[in-house]
């Protein structure tokens, strides 16, 4: 999507600049805030001053995590940890800082680093403002600890609160975790639970996992 300012944006490289902007910003600016805000119309130029400052985090952010993606693109993972390294330090508030731990997660995941893994998606967990991510982030977490045989973490992960959406993934590693456990007849309840109320994607295979286990 095409946003506008995106060059003037490339002239605030760091967060550090863009405080010294807003700063002059404010220089510029900030008497005839004061005297706004005798007038009563004070409170709308700092509220524009501040959606101003956040407006320019967040597409700043924007531009980095493209690199992030870029840098996924091309295999070179060092560079890509680097900047989604600057989005935790630099930009944790925003949504771009929590999608590229959760990138990184699954780049951790996939070269056997579930200890890595499973600390970013903890970041993840803990920074995301939305609920849907953080459901997709502790989805992920409880897969990755089951992976590391950390049932009982897994456990009290999916014990959580979960949007009705996630209700079929929880009983599918519900049922892994009981697999595990050696208890295959309560497996066999919980991925029938989970079929119950899965969605159309995805059914297939979690039907092949519960058909394995017999009727």
């Amino acid at each position: 999507m095409e946003r506008s300012g995106t060059t003037v944006m490339a002239q605030y490289e760091t967060e550090e600049q863009q405080v010294e902007a807003l700063k002059s910003w404010w220089k510029e600016n900030g008497t005839a805030v004061i005297i706004g805000a005798l007038l009563g119309v004070g409170a709308l130029g700092g509220w524009r001053g501040w959606d101003w400052y956040q407006e320019k985090q967040a597409m700043n952010a924007s531009d980095i995590f493209a690199s992030v993606q870029e840098f996924m693109i091309a295999g070179d993972v060092a560079s890509f940890q680097e900047q989604a390294e600057t989005l935790r330090t630099e930009y944790a508030s925003t949504p771009y800082a929590v999608l590229a731990t959760l990138h990184e997660a699954k780049v951790q995941a996939e070269g056997g680093d579930l200890n890595a893994a499973a600390e970013s998606l903890r970041w993840a967990i803990r920074h995301s403002a939305r609920p849907s991510i953080r459901d997709v982030a502790r989805i992920r977490l409880a897969r990755v600890l089951v992976a590391d045989r950390k049932l009982d973490d897994a456990q009290a992960v999916i014990n959580e609160e979960f949007s009705e959406g996630y209700r079929s993934l929880v009983h599918e590693i519900q049922g892994d975790i009981l697999i595990l456990q050696g208890e295959p007849e309560q497996a066999k309840h919980a991925y029938d639970l989970a079929l119950e109320s899965a969605r159309a994607s995805g059914v297939e295979f979690l039907q092949m996992k519960r058909d394995d286990l017999g009727s």
